[in-house]
């Protein structure tokens, strides 16, 4: 029987490639010749034998392109819907094909309750890129503190009007000038996309705003000697899924032998949970409340991070652990901190599940 890796290459210019982290998640199971399969076109599949695919990850854009076709043999693990799409996703049809592969492993609390709702039999499996340290664990840590597009807003309060706002920034940019020039040169977020020519205006605008909000938690030690990387990037750079499969591994290697990640992107912050490195996770009112991005889908699995929280401008420690560690101190290179090890029984048993899938041929 053939093997497929889910994949969703888009089709903006743009592509998040946390896409491909969960790809590379699946990958660590499966034989080399494996097929690369499209999300979004799961019903147009055609093959002389069954694939074995593991459906896992965010379903999805094209909601009538589910159920898949008869070509693809599903485990469902890891399963999320958005509930914006939900209405147009639980077709009759599609209640039933999942029925027929019961029980599905859903990735978060929120698709439990949606797939439960229909009279699905599930249950919670977590986040299949917390399996990631199967393969990838590191055997040797380094001193690389990563921000990974972690949650600011320019000028410290996106509803205010865009003059205010950018005015507020150029006050924050004066004040630390010489900080934020330095820290410029290097940073990366997703608020400054990396298929537009943007303005040195907006990106120290940008940069001032970053630094105003975390400069508060963390020592300049930290911050101006940080890497930066964006999970968004550039279509053209990475054209092909081989180039975007190679660069999701390139980044999972260099998480696994960071000291610590900072991040507000989900499938970086449980990617490190997975190879254990520490991380914490940067959540916000605006995360929370955001319907396409975030609605629904840290139910069950943000209780897994040491969290900070952006309100008002400023950003804070919401771990009671860490904030009983730092007392009123910093974060400094001084800083050592580990994850919880909540996500490892759900680990053991996706790995479990998905080895008995792929070398048996069935679903568990």
């Amino acid at each position: 029987m053939k093997t497929g890796i889910l994949v969703c290459s888009g089709t903006g210019k743009e592509k998040n490639i946390g896409d491909y982290l969960q790809s590379v998640a699946q990958e660590q199971f499966l034989p080399k010749d494996s097929l690369y399969i499209e999300r979004e076109s799961l019903n147009s599949v055609e093959s002389d034998e069954p694939i074995k695919l593991i459906m896992n990850g965010w379903f999805m854009h094209q909601p009538q392109n589910f159920p898949p076709s008869p070509a693809i043999n599903p485990l469902f693990i890891s399963f999320h819907i958005t509930p914006k799409i939900a209405d147009a996703f639980f077709s009759e049809e599609t209640v039933n094909y999942l029925k027929q592969h019961e029980p599905i492993g859903a990735r978060d609390k929120g698709t439990l309750a949606l797939l439960q709702s229909k009279g699905i039999k599930s249950w919670f499996s977590g986040c299949l890129t917390l399996t990631l340290g199967h393969k990838y664990k590191a055997t040797t840590r380094n001193d690389d503190v990563i921000f990974v597009d972690p949650y600011f807003e320019i000028g410290g309060n996106n509803k205010l009007p865009k003059a205010v706002k950018y005015a507020k920034a150029a006050l924050m940019f004066i004040k630390n000038a010489p900080k934020v020039l330095k820290l410029c040169r290097k940073f990366k977020s997703d608020f400054i996309p990396p298929t537009k020519k943007v303005s040195c205006l907006k990106k120290f605008l940008a940069t001032a705003s970053f630094y105003n909000a975390y400069s508060p938690i963390f020592s300049d030690d930290i911050l101006l000697n940080a890497q930066f990387i964006s999970h968004k990037i550039a279509q053209d750079k990475f054209p092909t899924n081989t180039d975007k499969m190679n660069y999701a591994r390139h980044l999972i290697t260099k998480y696994s032998q960071a000291k610590f990640v900072v991040t507000s992107r989900i499938h970086c912050a449980l990617p490190c949970i997975g190879v254990e490195t520490p991380v914490l996770f940067v959540n916000s009112d605006a995360l929370q409340g955001n319907s396409v991005r975030s609605s629904g889908r840290f139910a069950g699995l943000q209780e897994l991070f040491h969290q900070l929280y952006f309100s008002s401008g400023k950003v804070s420690l919401r771990s009671p652990e860490l904030k009983k560690t730092l007392a009123s101190k910093k974060i400094d290179t001084r800083f050592i901190f580990q994850n919880s090890d909540q996500h490892k029984d759900l680990a053991q048993d996706m790995i479990d599940r998905v080895t008995a899938f792929i070398n048996q041929g069935g679903q568990k």
